[in-house]
């Protein structure tokens, strides 16, 4: 690993600590998403909390930041994985934050952003997977959850050598959803809609 590729890891962590949501809902004057509805600082709860519009803005901050680092990798003639690898740093970043405590969001967005650049066609199984999860359970969670697990398999499909960054992807959004995990056993998992 050469010292460009190991500052591109570092920036792609630092890229994804700057939390849309919370920065976002402080430039709304909104309250701060880690304390309202699911207390994630996403998208998703963002919109709960202001709207689409404002949910919305959440989103593209979290496609940018994860984006721009990815691509100014790959322009630098790095390569496919080298940019996937970068992707999964903003990941990290998106969900333990330096600048904001360690309490990020659950990286779902992050992660469909880095899977669409990475492998377009490829994104729209992972999609698709998420759709048919969410509509067949009921539960954005479980969609998650699902699609985070098969990424990698589909990945090995296409690209076998995209196997284990898109395992390590999958692993961080996994892990980020240890709360919901307890709740779907305990049977307390709010229904899309009720969240």
């Amino acid at each position: 690993m050469d010292l460009i590729f190991g500052f591109s890891l570092v920036a792609g962590y630092l890229a994804g600590s700057i939390s849309s949501a919370i920065i976002v809902c402080r430039l709304m004057g909104l309250p701060d998403p880690r304390t309202q509805g699911s207390k994630n600082a996403g998208a998703t709860n963002v919109h709960r909390i202001g709207g689409r519009w404002v949910g919305f803005l959440t989103l593209l901050g979290d496609f940018l930041k994860t984006a721009l680092p990815m691509l100014l990798v790959y322009k630098l003639d790095y390569g496919r994985e080298a940019s996937l690898w970068v992707g999964v740093m903003a990941v990290i970043g998106h969900c333990f934050p330096i600048y904001f405590s360690f309490r990020g969001g659950k990286g779902v967005a992050s992660m469909m952003t880095v899977v669409g650049l990475v492998i377009t066609p490829f994104a729209i199984l992972v999609v698709g997977s998420w759709l048919l999860s969410a509509y067949t359970f009921g539960r954005s969670s479980v969609a998650s959850l699902l699609t985070s697990l098969i990424i990698p398999f589909y990945g090995y499909h296409f690209k076998p050598e995209l196997f284990i960054p898109l395992s390590a992807l999958s692993a961080v959004v996994l892990l980020r959803h240890h709360s919901n995990i307890a709740n779907l056993v305990s049977g307390t998992e709010p229904l899309i809609g009720n969240q």
